[in-house]
């Protein structure tokens, strides 16, 4: 016994002794550590995973390109949201005119794809785009013990864009303040242009949208009828006064549905579509004008 006593105490055991214990610690670190990386990888949700929330939801995303005169709003109306969620699923646009053969992902639910970023939570986000943090989780298939991170896309359901490009910044501060008028077609824009009927050059100081004779017209803000009238190129319009200096005026209408001095809320009708005064079809001529100077309604209508 005394000589495996001293066998066990001699230095050479003492060694081995030691070197077994680190072996075993060491073991049992790399055996933790994995043991950790598992366990976050398992809790880290997959961008599968969020989009089958998604599907649960109805929500799908297309990628529309568009077509000679189309325009963002004309796609809106066509999936059924509005402009805000157009912008909001297309990251890092900088204007607010289509251009052919562009190519746009669509959502058929109004909201904004976000893009994570470092150290975000869904409680962040919520406060971000001021929306329940609760739709935000039923939206995404978003679990307690899962873990975000940088790069996956959430859908943010009747959210508004807040992170644009430093140029869509500025033209989004416009947003807002004018409604649609109507779902036409441009088929002209605000600047110089030979005239389609009357055949000399000047500027155009509005949009015209092409719709359907009968089509209803509706008030862009509220405000009050100003005029109402018939002109020789204008044909039967409307103008209506808004706060902040601003006035809209609706042109070549077939019915005038209000008149001088009435107030008006924002979307409801006021005429409808005509081709009255000189047009070459049915169209609605709108303009924006600030002090009585025309505004380029595409800056605020998009």
């Amino acid at each position: 016994m005394t000589t495996l006593i001293k066998k066990l105490l001699s230095p050479e055991m003492r060694w081995k002794s030691l070197a077994l214990l680190v072996s075993v610690v060491t073991c049992m670190a790399l055996l933790g550590t994995q043991v950790n990386r598992w366990i976050i990888e398992s809790r880290t949700v997959t961008q599968a995973q969020i989009e089958a929330g998604w599907k649960a939801a109805g929500l799908e995303l297309v990628t529309h390109t568009i077509a000679q005169k189309e325009n963002f709003w004309k796609v809106a109306k066509q999936y059924q949201v509005n402009i805000d969620s157009i912008i909001g699923a297309n990251r890092g646009l900088k204007k607010l005119t289509a251009a052919r053969g562009q190519k746009l992902r669509v959502p058929n639910q109004r909201g904004v794809v976000h893009q994570m970023e470092p150290g975000e939570s869904a409680e962040a986000i919520a406060g971000l785009y001021s929306v329940p943090v609760g739709s935000i989780t039923a939206m995404n298939n978003l679990q307690p013990k899962h873990i975000l991170v940088p790069g996956r896309e959430l859908f943010i359901p009747g959210a508004k864009p807040v992170r644009l490009t430093e140029d869509m910044t500025a033209q989004y501060s416009l947003r807002g303040i004018f409604g649609s008028p109507l779902p036409g077609r441009i088929t002209s824009g605000m600047g110089m242009r030979k005239h389609p009927v009357g055949g000399f050059r000047g500027r155009h100081t509005g949009l015209d949208l092409a719709a359907s004779p009968g089509t209803r017209i509706d008030a862009a803000a509220a405000g009050t009828v100003l005029q109402t009238g018939e002109g020789e190129y204008i044909g039967k319009f409307i103008i209506l006064g808004h706060k902040d200096s601003y006035t809209t005026i609706y042109g070549h209408c077939s019915q005038i549905l209000t008149t001088p001095g009435k107030t008006v809320k924002k979307g409801q009708i006021i005429a409808k579509v005509g081709n009255t005064g000189r047009t070459t079809g049915p169209h609605l001529h709108f303009e924006i004008r600030k002090n009585g100077i025309p505004q380029n309604p595409l800056s605020y209508l998009w």
